[in-house]
């Protein structure tokens, strides 16, 4: 009777197994989309971007740094100023991926993608400056070099 069990049991479930559809992907051909929620990869909407480095602040990991991008020049009244023009830079090697950077982005210029393939053969790799995650062309002269 024990042995009848034993035997019966895993039977049953494989024959109401052996008619659904699998659910294997094939990896590299096919791709499942990602949760509407998933946090992957950075992306900076360089139009909308202010340089005010609160994104960089309130990172835990220290993994965001804010690197000269170019100088905007701004007309107040008849002088023209000058202002250094930062974007943030991230080391996603760092990164947890919480979403406290995109959260705190007063313009919310900052998002998340879903691209989950961040793997790399180097740790250099997986620094992303900030033309690399930047989308839409700044108002001003980048620096060059």
């Amino acid at each position: 009777m024990v042995v009848k069990s034993l035997i019966l049991k895993p039977s049953i479930i494989t024959l109401k197994h052996l008619f659904k559809k699998p659910v294997t992907v094939q990896y590299p051909e096919e791709r499942m989309p990602p949760s509407p929620r998933y946090r992957g990869l950075h992306q900076n909407d360089l139009s909308k971007c202010i340089s005010c480095g609160s994104c960089a602040r309130i990172c835990p990991n220290k993994c965001i740094e804010m690197t000269p991008a170019g100088v905007k020049e701004v007309k107040r009244g008849d002088k023209i100023i000058k202002k250094e023009v930062k974007h943030p830079s991230f080391f996603e090697g760092r990164c947890m991926f919480c979403g406290l950077c995109v959260e705190v982005c007063p313009v919310k210029s900052l998002t998340m993608t879903g691209r989950y393939e961040l793997a790399a053969d180097t740790r250099e790799a997986l620094f992303y400056p900030w033309d690399k995650i930047g989308v839409n062309k700044p108002a001003y002269e980048p620096v060059k070099g």
